[in-house]
């Protein structure tokens, strides 16, 4: 697996960050649990969110390889 790099995600743009938030916690959690808590127009932020979310935790899988 390659070593993560920032550059991974610093083009990841959120707009809202309070739905960008419950679509990270989403992602994280495994299951959709703020999903229906945000509005339609914000659903592009939540969808970053959740993007953010899945690289966070390949970030964790990948950098236990030497722990």
């Amino acid at each position: 697996m390659d070593r993560f790099q920032i550059e991974d995600i610093k083009d990841i743009h959120v707009g809202s960050l309070p739905a960008a938030k419950m679509g990270i916690i989403d992602s994280l959690l495994g299951e959709d649990i703020y999903k229906e808590n945000v509005p339609i127009e914000q659903m592009a932020s939540y969808k970053s969110g959740h993007q953010l979310g899945t690289e966070i935790e390949n970030l964790l899988k990948g950098d236990q390889r030497d722990y």
